[in-house]
């Protein structure tokens, strides 16, 4: 730690600024606290530990809190910060969003929740001057919110330095900004005019703009904030998210937070290989739509069993062979099989069938026929967890992914599943060493290779999501 306090005022400090903003400073991240509270100390022209008093006596003002705050959260961002995102924003989303409500209300509003200093609000806000050429005969509100007041009042200034540009095309810098000294760039009053920005505190039980609470939003853009909460309140922000955007309307959250939304009623899509979430969301829009009710693997690592797509060109590389008749012969034939004309294989092929069809239990049973004809087969071991996972049954889950890890020591999707079932149960060092394991076992394959039993995910792919699970595993501390 940068400074001389003890652990349990740290921990006091900690609690306070949890408890007043949600921001959340696990001992990991102690520094960072402290050097905000000393440089916000300094500011006041006080001694640090004598800040920490008044903090914890309550006794800061109203523009004490305000300075607090700013110094704690300092954001980093830029105009059309992740290109592969905002291409799939401008390409996929954003037409067929406008394209239905070109066709009822031409309502259309977006909440850049976090927004710091109005970069990813303004990019919205160019896409959507470039998608609309009639826009200003619309009813377009792009919402922008943040803690931060400094941030606030720089994003309505629409001032940006050249930092802020970094990647951006040039013709979209010398169409929508005019140079306004030689580091200095003013962005055009018809871009600024579809944004407002508002003070919000995400932590906050109710979320109110200009005297009404935020509701029917069609896109909310929360990336790199929940991050800097603690458990308690992302489950109770990405509540709130949920109930206020429209149905099949869109939340969109940085890859290292996807791990946030197991659980939660938000179903995953895949667009162009970008994972994205709906609410609600009908699974024929999207020829790549991957959807699966619970347990979701950060990035989304598909098995067999999570993928709910119409679109049959979908499993025509997976590890497993398709089910073995239509869904209609076989719903046609359920009172009709007899275990003796069935070989082991069609018993694993009728588990899959009834678990695409959402008949978890029927599933559980064929998978269990399977075991007891099989009992050293790995592969069927795997796929009673992935049922199980997808009944909530977590503990049976993880007996199944130990049972599969017994019979082979190198299945590497086995590892990763229970690595995150631990995780997911708070139970840090045991996960570490099944995400371990899993990287060792990477190490024989090229990064451009598909992991086995994993739907199509990569090698590159995993290890990195591997890495963010670890680096972000902090947020699930227990407090």
């Amino acid at each position: 730690m940068i400074c001389n306090i003890s652990q349990d005022v740290f921990q006091k400090i900690s609690k306070f600024i949890q408890t007043r903003f949600g921001l959340y400073f696990p001992p990991k991240r102690s520094n960072d606290l402290m050097r905000g509270i000393m440089s916000v100390a300094k500011q006041k022209n006080i001694d640090f530990k004598e800040y920490i008093d008044l903090m914890l006596l309550n006794k800061l003002s109203k523009e004490d809190i305000k300075n607090l705050v700013e110094c704690l959260t300092i954001g980093e961002t830029y105009f059309f910060r992740d290109k592969k995102l905002f291409e799939v924003l401008r390409q996929r989303i954003l037409p067929d969003l406008i394209y239905a409500k070109k066709r009822t209300n031409k309502n259309l509003k977006i909440w850049s929740a976090g927004c710091s200093s109005g970069e990813e609000a303004y990019s919205m806000a160019i896409l959507i001057k470039e998608l609309i050429p009639d826009y200003k005969d619309w009813n377009i509100k792009i919402i922008a919110t943040d803690i931060n007041y400094s941030s606030l009042n720089k994003a309505r200034e629409g001032i940006y330095r050249e930092w802020s540009f970094r990647g951006v095309d040039l013709n979209i810098k010398n169409k929508y900004f005019n140079k306004i000294n030689d580091t200095c760039y003013k962005l055009n009053e018809e871009i600024m005019e579809l944004v407002t920005f508002h003070y919000l505190n995400l932590a906050d039980p109710n979320y109110v703009v200009e005297n009404m609470i935020m509701n029917h939003i069609d896109i909310i853009l929360c990336r790199n904030v929940l991050m800097y909460f603690g458990k308690y309140h992302v489950n109770q922000i990405i509540n709130r998210f949920y109930n206020m955007i429209s149905n099949e309307g869109w939340f969109i959250v940085a890859p290292s937070e996807s791990l946030f939304l197991n659980g939660t009623s938000f179903v995953p899509v895949n667009v162009n290989n970008m994972f994205l979430y709906s609410k609600n969301m009908k699974q024929n829009n999207f020829g790549e739509l991957w959807y699966k009710k619970s347990e979701e693997k950060e990035l989304f690592i598909q098995n067999d069993m999570k993928i709910c797509s119409k679109n049959e060109d979908e499993y025509k590389n997976r590890t497993i062979e398709r089910m073995i008749a239509p869904m209609e012969d076989i719903n046609s034939e359920k009172g009709l099989l007899k275990e003796e004309n069935l070989d082991v294989e069609k018993f694993e092929k009728l588990a899959r069938s009834f678990a695409n069809e959402g008949n978890l239990e029927e599933a559980i049973t064929w998978c269990k026929k399977a075991i007891a004809i099989d009992k050293i087969n790995p592969l069927y071991y795997y796929l009673l967890a992935s049922i199980q996972q997808e009944q909530g049954d977590i503990d049976e889950a993880m007996i199944s992914l130990k049972k599969n890890i017994y019979l082979d020591g190198n299945f590497i999707m086995a590892y990763f599943d229970l690595g995150n079932l631990y995780l997911k149960r708070g139970k840090y060092k045991e996960a570490l060493k099944n995400f371990d394991n899993t990287s060792v076992l990477l190490k024989k394959f090229d990064e451009d290779e598909i992991v086995p039993h994993s739907g199509e995910m990569t090698v590159g792919a995993l290890k990195v999501i591997i890495q963010n699970l670890c680096n972000k595993g902090e947020v699930y501390e227990e407090k």
